[in-house]
């Protein structure tokens, strides 16, 4: 086994830690809500190009009559623009004749024009929520037939934690919560409990080949047995989703910046909001009480595995 580090010492600072930062989210939820996008929302979204046009300054200030504008670089191009405003379909045209108005009509060119009703947009946020549901509750039903009720709560308690620690983080940033930033949200579910059963089903190996007094050691030994694996898969993903950050635009960089925080957040959940958990269930565990309690036999002087 490798040398034990101990990490238990950190799970009530860090608890502490994630229950602050929490809590700041929630005041900026409160106070200033979640930039939602249009998806969520009922408005009207356009592509166009500007000829003339100084900037996303320029253009903003241009549609300042216009409530709900948002004004975002298009790809590459340096006159094409993404402007959304939560108009309805019927005044979509007044975006077009705002801009008009300060660019002429020449300088304007519309490429594409969408619009999503209000039934359409609280539909696929109560889609959303019952698929974040659902997918924690088949997450808590898996980590509980495959290991013990208390490991799978740990699981969603990191799990709940990744979560909040994003929307914390988008409340604050202002990040557009669109589709594209739900789909980083689920990725980073799925991602986060594979990292916290790899963690479990060390503690479920090392638990009969032990003999320990306390399971905080064994937390502690677990932890330390699967560190280089967090580290390593953490920080391989990471170079991949910091490219997409770097060299992409719109929508795919706003992904690629959730999912940047929601790895750092699962790996940091994974060893020490989930164990720090699991080990205050078992503050008062004893050997003959755990999972596999019985102790290894052992075979001319060698444990048996």
């Amino acid at each position: 086994m490798k040398k034990r580090i101990s990490f238990s010492k950190g799970f009530l600072p860090c608890a502490i830690l994630s229950c602050v930062v929490i809590l700041s989210g929630v005041f900026s939820f409160v106070t200033r809500g979640i930039n939602l996008g249009i998806d969520f929302k009922p408005g009207t979204i356009e592509e166009v190009t500007i000829k003339g046009a100084a900037g996303i300054e320029d253009v903003r200030a241009s549609l300042s009559g216009i409530g709900g504008v948002s004004v975002k670089k298009l790809g590459s191009s340096a006159d094409s623009y993404q402007i959304r405003a939560g108009v309805a379909e019927s005044e979509g045209g007044k975006i077009t004749q705002a801009l008009v108005n300060k660019y002429g009509e020449g300088n304007v060119d519309v490429l594409k024009t969408d619009f999503i009703g209000s039934s359409m947009s609280s539909s696929l946020a109560r889609q959303s929520i019952f698929l974040l549901l659902g997918t924690m509750l088949l997450i808590w039903l898996y980590a509980t037939i495959r290991f013990h009720w208390d490991f799978a709560l740990g699981a969603i308690v990191a799990l709940l934690h990744d979560i909040c620690i994003m929307f914390t983080f988008i409340t604050w940033s202002q990040l557009e919560f669109s589709t594209t930033t739900l789909a980083a949200v689920l990725t980073i579910v799925g991602y986060s409990i594979n990292a916290t059963v790899v963690i479990l089903d060390r503690v479920r190996y090392n638990l009969p080949l032990m003999e320990v007094k306390n399971f905080k050691d064994l937390l502690d030994q677990s932890l330390s047995d699967t560190l280089a694996r967090s580290i390593i898969t953490t920080v391989t993903t990471l170079f991949a989703v910091v490219a997409l950050f770097l060299f992409t635009t719109g929508s795919i960089k706003d992904f690629a910046l959730a999912m940047t925080v929601g790895l750092l957040s699962g790996c940091y959940s994974s060893i020490f909001i989930s164990s720090g958990f699991i080990s205050f269930t078992r503050k008062d565990w004893k050997p003959e009480y755990g999972i596999h309690h019985a102790k290894p036999k052992k075979v001319q002087g060698v444990a048996a595995v």
